[in-house]
């Protein structure tokens, strides 16, 4: 429950942050506000990759708790009920591999592209701004007018820095809830290991060798 509401307070502390830069943009710059809106979409896919990933461990944990011993439990009933992407790998780690469990694919990417657009968006907007200082400073030779046609280049400097702080405080958080739900994932491994070891040892590929192996013994000591 507590991972669950940091999740949520990461995603909407994030999800707040373009919000609020992207308002700064509206009818003020076009550009930045497109760089914003791209920010936000591309925050939006990693937070519904984490959210699928994050259901996937629930299921799994869920599974894990109704996982027990006896004649009326089947292992191939009990493997439907994970989700499928999960399905091949726990099967696999029952039988003995020590293989991981499917992790985030694009998170991680999207993380550092967060950062890269709100850069992006910084130096166009910089572009911008010194092409402005430059034509201000070649159009008068008057101080004053010179003043005045620097004024707005200065003035969007803050809109310029605006799409750098989406981007990273974009990705500061969906880095965080990358972080909260690898640990989840970890802890629900763990319990899966666990399970191995106790209601699901019977379906070892190890466990049955061994059991195999040992009433050879038997049978030979017999003779």
């Amino acid at each position: 429950m507590k991972t669950k509401l940091l999740f949520i307070t990461a995603a909407f502390l994030g999800a707040l942050a373009i919000v609020w830069m992207g308002l700064g943009f509206i009818g003020a710059n076009p550009l930045a506000m497109l760089v914003t809106l791209v920010i936000g979409f591309v925050y939006t896919l990693g937070l519904a990759e984490l959210t699928g990933f994050r259901r996937a461990t629930a299921q799994l944990s869920t599974a894990l708790d109704e996982a027990r011993e006896g004649d009326d439990f089947s292992l191939p009933q009990w493997l439907e009920t994970l989700p499928v992407a999960l399905r091949n790998a726990v099967n696999q780690r029952i039988e003995g591999e020590k293989v991981g469990l499917p992790a985030p694919v694009f998170t991680p990417y999207l993380v550092g592209l967060l950062v890269m657009l709100g850069l992006l968006g910084s130096f166009i907007g910089m572009g911008d701004i010194l092409q402005g200082a430059v034509s201000a400073l070649q159009g008068s030779t008057e101080l004053e007018a010179i003043r005045a046609g620097l004024a707005a280049p200065i003035e969007g400097l803050s809109l310029a820095f605006g799409t750098s702080v989406a981007g990273i405080a974009a990705s500061a958080m969906l880095g965080l809830n990358s972080t909260l739900s690898r640990r989840e994932r970890m802890l629900a491994t763990r319990e899966l290991d666990r399970s191995i070891a106790g209601p699901l040892r019977q379906y070892s590929l190890h466990h049955n060798r061994q059991q195999t192996y040992l009433a050879m013994q038997g049978q030979a000591q017999a003779l």
